[in-house]
């Protein structure tokens, strides 16, 4: 079931934001706000979207949204066919999910939820919003993937793996509609601290992961700058850039070992 509120505004300009109730979508679509997008916002239900919705709408934009599962096709579709009512210029595809969990602790319902959330609904999306965002003068599409896209992890396994994908799908679409006056972005944020159990996690890992931390806030507005700019690829903040070369010398076989022993740490100082 899919819930729809609107305020009517004005028709220019939209950006939609999946993932858009907390963490770096919520950033994101406030500092797209301040930029005079009117804004379409994208979360599950009941996770206080309206509130978010009120505080976007008092700086003068137009603000809508849509709560819905988005790992269920059919709501996929439902919200495709509510957002095409829109003339969209921004699309950004923050919604996601991981975790940290030994395969075998890990349930067939967590596995699923990776993948048809990072992988199927923002290859669906963005493949049903594309014929939207090319009728606009100029569009965007920003995707979300991880710095652990750079290596495969122990104990997380699936996550690392659909970050990968992001990363691919993007780099390929980029070159797709690069004809098209769409620009394509992959944004590789490090550890953030999006929710009060994701930031308990971190801060049982070492110093060096907390000192890659970086402010929500601050992840957002570079990300959309590099967008605007036309950045390809986004690596936000100097010691991820730093982590980036160093994954991108480091043998496979020691950054697998060293990332997942630290995962397994975290994991362990849970139990």
């Amino acid at each position: 079931m899919s819930t729809i509120n609107s305020n009517m505004g004005n028709d220019l300009n939209y950006a939609l934001i999946t993932g858009a109730s907390q963490g770096l979508g919520k950033f994101l679509a406030l500092d797209l706000a301040k930029r005079n997008y009117n804004i379409l916002l994208v979360a599950l239900p009941n996770e206080n979207l309206n509130i978010l919705a009120s505080e976007i709408k008092d700086l003068n934009v137009n603000v809508e949204f849509f709560e819905t599962d988005l790992t269920k096709k059919e709501n996929i579709l439902s919200l495709i066919k509510w957002a095409n009512t829109f003339p969209i210029e921004v699309l950004i595809n923050n919604a996601g999910c991981g975790g940290s969990k030994y395969i075998n602790d890990a349930s067939e319902d967590y596995i699923d939820n990776i993948i048809l959330l990072n992988i199927r609904a923002t290859s669906l999306i963005t493949k049903l919003l594309i014929p939207n965002l090319t009728q606009q003068p100029k569009s965007y599409i920003l995707n979300i993937s991880s710095m652990a896209a750079f290596s495969p992890i122990g104990y997380k396994t699936v996550y690392p793996a659909s970050k990968k994908f992001i990363d691919f799908f993007s780099l390929g679409l980029h070159e797709e509609l690069k004809s098209k006056n769409v620009t394509v972005s992959v944004v590789y944020p490090g550890p953030m601290k999006t929710n009060p159990d994701v930031s308990q996690r971190i801060e049982e890992q070492s110093k060096f992961v907390n000192a890659g931390v970086i402010e929500l806030e601050d992840v957002a507005r570079i990300s959309l700058n590099k967008l605007f700019a036309g950045k390809t690829r986004i690596i936000v903040g100097k010691l991820n850039k730093f982590s980036r070369i160093i994954l991108a010398l480091l043998p496979l076989g020691t950054k697998i070992k060293i990332l997942s022993k630290a995962v397994k740490k975290e994991i362990d100082a849970t139990k």
